[in-house]
């Protein structure tokens, strides 16, 4: 698995995930599920393959908190890393 180095790999979690309706941004999208460690108001931003899976699809992935420039918190997980279908 490659790295994104803008954060040590140290900071990378795994959890369970759910792709959703978005209706802010009117497509689907992918949040933690309920009792993961994030709150389900966080969105993740990862590969489009995950979230055209059917809605209620949960995937196991690896996340690290971020921001882009002070903007919303989100979560981010590669394109590149793999993930599983659960």
């Amino acid at each position: 698995m490659a790295w994104d180095y803008q954060h040590h790999p140290d900071e990378y979690v795994e959890i369970i995930a759910e792709v959703f309706y978005d209706p802010e941004r009117r497509k689907n999208g992918v949040r933690p599920v309920a009792g993961e460690l994030f709150s389900q108001d966080m969105k993740i931003e990862c590969a489009r393959k995950i979230r055209e899976y059917p809605l209620g699809t949960k995937v196991r992935l690896r996340v690290v908190k971020t921001d882009k420039e002070g903007g919303r918190p989100f979560l981010y997980s590669s394109y590149k890393w793999e993930h599983t279908v659960v």
